[in-house]
């Protein structure tokens, strides 16, 4: 409870007991300016004056203060909306306190941690100042460190996934191995075996949920596969063999349908433009940077209410809608393409400089509207 509760509260409990504030001051022997303070929020009481004021007020201190043990994990998401919601305004060192001010109030929560390290994650940009960057990559590989031996496997896998970009980032490689080698191995199918004796008993819902889920996680592991295919035949100079296996990851998500709920469609047809511009291309890579514009914020607008049914092909998933608004993500596409050293040939275009400008129009018409 912040300071300003504990006096309210102070107060709220003094007139239930029909005391004054001189009659209060008596019974703990001190002045009634004192008692003033502690209700007005200007003090706090003292350590030693902490039991007997729970007595006279008839409550304990744990509750006098408010104290929590620990946190719901529905109030540790409203929390980081809260960080996310000052990242966007603009004070990244403001919200940066605001997560470390939690953390320091809850030390030992795993999931917070976790939970405050993604934030640090998808806001590295938030602003554009290298030892900022740096130092927040720092602070999310120290929170993310003790959450790999999380007792909740979803917390320790999230940490692990996350922890193994930070190192790959910091050109750590053997760490991020390291990290990688002592995941869980997946012996068994265990979901699609569910999935199949769930068939047998006739309980087909709960049976296409899981066959929809493992789906939804093939085509993406596959996509990404051949994203890493591609990029490596990319760095051995082998642009044509890098563009097949390039196609090859889009039409996995067009035939597996994964497009239809946000998959990773409009960033492979990004990477492809920069392939199509090595290959000397333009105006193929300008139809693939229009299309992963728009499609960025066609699939915002799909994913922005979390339920929804999105797709006929998956429609007993419930994917979780995405939490980073229009506005600050019109910002990163706008400071991706002219960022891009692939890209700048493009960047005298006319149709190049149109699609920097409807970013920023993007970005100003979404700055400041209720849940952006």
């Amino acid at each position: 409870m912040e300071a300003m509760e504990i006096g309210k509260y102070i107060q709220q409990l003094r007139r239930q007991k029909g005391l004054t504030q001189e009659q209060m001051a008596g019974a703990l022997g001190v002045t009634s300016a004192a008692v003033s303070k502690w209700e007005t929020d200007a003090a706090l009481p003292d350590v030693s004056l902490l039991c007997p004021l729970a007595r006279l007020l008839g409550t304990t201190v744990d509750d006098l203060l408010g104290f929590q043990p620990a946190l719901e994990r529905g109030e540790i998401d409203a929390l980081m909306e809260r960080g996310r919601r000052l990242f966007e305004a603009g004070d990244a060192e403001e919200a940066a306190a605001f997560c470390e001010g939690l953390l320091r109030e809850y030390p030992d929560d795993l999931y917070l941690k976790c939970a405050a390290a993604g934030l640090y994650i998808a806001y590295l940009t938030a602003a554009l100042d290298p030892e900022w960057i740096e130092r927040q990559v720092r602070r999310a590989a120290a929170l993310l460190e003790p959450c790999r031996e999380s007792p909740d496997p979803a917390t320790a896998a999230s940490a692990r996934s996350m922890l193994v970009n930070l190192y790959m980032m910091q050109e750590d490689i053997d760490r991020a191995l390291a990290i990688l080698d002592e995941a869980p191995a997946r012996e068994l199918n265990v979901e699609m075996m569910k999935a199949n004796i769930l068939l047998r008993k006739g309980e087909l819902d709960e049976a296409e949920k899981l066959f929809q889920t493992g789906l939804w996680a093939a085509a993406r592991d596959a996509s990404m596969n051949l994203m890493g295919l591609s990029t490596a035949c990319r760095r051995r100079g082998d642009f044509p063999a890098a563009l097949e296996r390039m196609e090859s990851a889009l039409e996995v998500e067009r035939v597996l349908r994964t497009e239809e709920l946000g998959g990773l469609t409009p960033s492979l047809r990004m990477v492809r433009a920069e392939l199509l511009c090595l290959e000397g291309r333009p105006d193929e890579a300008m139809a693939d940077l229009r299309f992963y514009v728009e499609g960025h914020m066609a699939m915002w607008e799909r994913l922005k209410e979390p339920g929804q049914v999105r797709s006929s092909f998956y429609d007993k998933l419930n994917l979780s809608g995405v939490r980073m608004s229009a506005a600050y993500l019109s910002k990163n596409i706008r400071l991706t393409l002219e960022q891009s050293a692939e890209l700048a040939a493009l960047r005298e275009r006319e149709d190049f400089q149109t699609l920097l400008a409807k970013l920023r129009l993007a970005e100003a018409q979404y700055a400041g509207q209720p849940g952006q």
